[in-house]
């Protein structure tokens, strides 16, 4: 499936694996029901009760399985708001073996065991998939934000974009669509004006992100534990990612850093051989 969207998440889950890790965070258990709210009062809620911050860095331990196989490991995420996201794979004694890095103008990845890299603009990379999916989504999805397709920040006036409705749950549903991608995307919000999941949707190539064990973390409610399934006309995957060591508007920097010597190859040829591996 060549997507970049699919690639990108392909790539960033793979990045990631799992080692039994359980947060030492209260978690926050929440039965309020969604209250009767116009569409742009709940907007306006949700917006003000997301995660904030400047910059973010968490221990990151996902069990990834696809079919009847497999992949564990630890990674380290640590994101600049705005600015950049980067995802180091450190699966034994913390020797970076993969990186993800991505701004949003490129993306980078550095295959630290077979000594290349990976290194497109998001513009180049939209010439040749023309999906909705950027950098911001990517952001979004990892610290439980909302996303508009195309744009780099949501604003209030954002949620004239969106469908509003309640799912049986009692729960609400908002919807849109990118027409530039075709692509369809939704959020489900519980009473505490917290998204619980996010999906995306491209004809038959869907992405679904839950989001659970919420807990303060500098005075915000943040998801500890995450789940997410995509599947594609070839495949389904599955992921369980676990937050710990989670630290806030500390001070760093990220860049793509490519080591010397390096051999810069494709995305296609990056995820062939690592989709051989599942």
């Amino acid at each position: 499936m060549k997507k970049y969207i699919y690639k990108i998440l392909f790539i960033c889950i793979l990045a990631i694996g799992f080692t039994a890790c359980k947060s030492r965070q209260q978690i926050i258990r929440s039965d309020a029901r969604v209250a009767d709210k116009s569409a742009n009062e709940l907007f306006s809620d949700i917006l003000a009760n997301q995660f904030s911050y400047n910059t973010f860095s968490a221990r990151l331990n996902i069990n990834l399985s696809m079919g009847t196989r497999s992949i564990i490991s630890r990674a380290h995420v640590r994101i600049v708001h705005d600015n950049a996201l980067q995802i180091s794979v450190q699966p034994v004694l913390g020797i970076e073996m993969f990186r993800l890095y991505i701004d949003p103008d490129s993306a980078v990845i550095v295959d630290r065991m077979n000594r290349r890299y990976v290194h497109e603009s998001i513009a180049s990379l939209k010439e040749i998939y023309p999906v909705g999916f950027d950098f911001h989504t990517l952001q979004s999805l990892f610290t439980n934000a909302l996303f508009v397709a195309g744009k780099s920040n949501v604003e209030a006036r954002d949620y004239r974009t969106f469908s509003f409705s309640q799912t049986d749950d009692m729960f609400y549903l908002m919807r849109a669509r990118d027409n530039r991608s075709d692509m369809d995307y939704s959020f489900v919000i519980n009473g505490d004006d917290r998204i619980t999941q996010a999906h995306i949707g491209q004809g038959t190539n869907i992405l679904q992100w839950n989001y659970n064990d919420f807990a303060m973390v500098d005075n915000n409610a943040f998801p500890h534990r995450m789940f997410v399934s995509f599947t594609t006309d070839e495949r389904r995957a599955t992921a369980e990612i676990t937050f710990s060591n989670i630290a806030v508007n500390e001070l760093f920097q990220l860049t793509p850093n490519i080591p010397n010597g390096f051999t810069r190859t494709s995305v296609s040829e990056v995820m062939r051989i690592l989709t051989s591996v599942l």
